[in-house]
């Protein structure tokens, strides 16, 4: 093509070309946001019937992990349990001996001490304590064997053949104390179950006795049990988020959306179709374990028997299952709104891009004369440099491209350093006192007008100035690390822990009422005092609890579980106390 021709073509190429290029592109816009859009309402009910059921699982299955972290402490809590009723007991007999030794003789003293602690009973006198010598007499014994008492029982055996009076013998002599499983009946239960206990003795050398007391295993789960059904039914108030919890026999043991049903069973119930649900629930999950299930039910917001979507699953080694559910004319409404929007802002979009596309192919018309008018003037000069200016910014553009890239890379990993530098403690790797401070402000903002509890642990290392001063700063150090480590083991991902002094470690708990984090703080306390620190042997640790109250600020909530950790250290250390 010789210049003459070249020069008409770009003149004319730019009025025919630029409008069709802007005009083709109007047109694709549109074609495909309308293919876009049919798309979307196609599969719009689809897919919120598959978030719906998304969410409903998440519901259920975080449900049994609040089951799950409960029941994994059931032996914590036995021994706890026992521990501090022998301990108590202990106390008290051995406050009567100081008082009374050398005013009364040793038969009156031990008859105080025995006619004092027959009167400590629990689960209506199921558990007591009780006392025997060490060649196996009973001196005291619960209200149901009281016709034992100066028997000679060394020989007794529970239902799996086990010595227990021998074993218990051995524990005190050679331990001071200790606990052990045995299995026996129950007073006032069927004689032919065995139910499996803990018991806990500890050695009282005054009168050559020990004491004793046991906790039925099947009472402290059904607590346990208790206690998780009361933190579920506190997180689970939205009508439009709720669960439900029946045991295998069909009784109803929680329903958020209708708490009337409680403490009735579905499977005697005089209604038809409740039954029939029911027993379609209890063989869906004896069959397949979990699933998902579509029956009739009355939906409580306008009273009509609508199709109803659950999903359930069996609690592992219980006899509950946990399910929740949702109606799918619910989802069909929310799928048709959703539907009316989307076509109202698919009308509203398809307009402005008619529009858009109108002025913009009339302006490009326009511009495409003004260009082809600019590069016939233009065009010999352009043709002379067009080359070597490409090859120009080609290079330039592949350097600033490659130095952007390299000083973004390094930008990314400096801040990265120091962001990690500014929030973790370098000694335990945990959150720093400013990185805590910052979550807990910023989740107290965030729940403080809901109705979700939390609670905040205070622990402070005892007499850690006299293990630096003692032992050097390297094996403070060290104790600080150990300390880290092993609260970390009783805590849960989701809990927040910090270092916020050099001593000073404090946990933020969510979802955990102020019982649930005095037994939280129990177990980390307990942990640190038997653990063995090498170089020190033994170190012990306060700690303070408090659970939110509504309106309270940091501040507040900071001093209070200040003044429960200085209660804890000024009763004694090793200890924890609330408020």
């Amino acid at each position: 093509m010789n210049t003459k021709n070249l020069i008409r073509f770009i003149i004319i190429a730019p009025i025919i070309a630029i409008p069709l290029i802007v005009f083709l592109f109007f047109y694709m816009s549109i074609s495909h946001s309308e293919e876009m859009f049919n798309n979307s309402i196609k599969n719009l009910k689809e897919e919120l019937l598959l978030k719906e059921k998304d969410n409903t699982i998440s519901k259920v299955q975080m449900a049994i992990e609040i089951l799950n972290y409960e029941n994994s402490t059931i032996n914590e809590k036995l021994k706890q349990k026992v521990r501090d009723r022998v301990n108590k007991a202990f106390a008290i007999g051995s406050t009567i001996y100081t008082h009374n030794n050398g005013l009364k003789s040793s038969n009156e003293i031990k008859k105080m001490i025995i006619e004092v602690l027959r009167t400590m009973t629990w689960n209506n006198a199921q558990s007591s304590i009780f006392i025997l010598d060490k060649n196996g007499v009973l001196v005291l014994a619960p209200e149901y064997l009281k016709h034992k008492e100066g028997e000679n029982i060394i020989g007794l055996q529970d239902a799996s053949g086990q010595y227990i009076i021998k074993n218990e013998i051995d524990i005190v002599k050679n331990s001071g104390e200790g606990f052990l499983w045995d299995t026996f009946t129950r007073p006032n239960q069927d004689k032919n179950t065995q139910y499996q206990q803990m018991a806990f003795v500890k050695d009282f050398k005054i009168f050559n006795w020990y004491l004793g007391s046991s906790e039925y295993l099947d009472i402290t789960k059904k607590e346990i049990e208790q206690s998780a059904i009361t933190i579920l039914r506190n997180i689970n108030k939205n009508k439009n988020d709720y669960f439900f919890i029946y045991d295998m026999d069909g009784n109803i043991i929680l329903h958020s959306l209708n708490p009337e049903l409680e403490g009735k069973n579905f499977l005697d119930s005089p209604d038809k179709n409740d039954r029939a649900v029911a027993s379609k629930l209890l063989d869906s999950i004896k069959k397949g374990g979990n699933n998902f299930n579509s029956y009739y039910w009355k939906n409580p917001n306008n009273g009509l028997f609508e199709e109803k979507i659950s999903y359930f699953e069996k609690v592992p080694n219980t006899n509950l299952m946990i399910g929740s559910g949702f109606y799918t004319k619910e989802i069909d409404a929310i799928a048709d709104e959703k539907k009316r929007e989307l076509e109202e802002t698919n009308i509203q979009e398809l307009n402005i891009m008619k529009i858009y596309s109108i002025i913009f192919v009339m302006l490009s018309t326009f511009a495409a004369l003004f260009i082809s008018k600019k590069l016939q003037e233009k065009f010999i000069i352009l043709q002379k440099n067009l080359k070597q200016k490409t090859d120009e910014l080609i290079l330039l553009n592949e350097e600033l491209e490659g130095k952007v890239e390299a000083r973004t890379n390094q930008l990314k990993i400096a801040y990265e350093n120091m962001r990690r530098l500014a929030n973790t403690d370098f000694l335990t790797q945990i959150h720093n006192r400013f990185s805590f401070l910052n979550q807990f402000n910023s989740l107290l903002n965030r729940y403080k007008n809901s109705e979700i509890e939390f609670s905040l642990i205070m622990i402070d290392i005892d007499f850690f100035k006299n293990i630096n001063d003692n032992y050097g700063h390297h094996t403070g150090d060290y104790v600080i690390i150990e300390v880290t480590k092993l609260a970390k083991e009783c805590l849960r991902e989701s809990d927040i822990f910090g270092r916020v002094g050099g001593e000073e470690f404090m946990v933020l708990l969510l979802y955990t009422s102020l019982g649930a984090a005095e037994e939280i703080a129990q177990r980390i306390r307990a942990k640190i005092d038997k653990h063995d620190f090498k170089y020190i042997k033994h170190a012990t640790v306060s700690i303070g609890v408090v659970s939110y109250k509504k309106n309270e600020d940091s501040t507040d909530m900071f001093k209070r579980v200040d003044k429960a950790l200085y209660e804890a250290k000024n009763s004694g250390r090793n200890r924890v106390c609330s408020i």
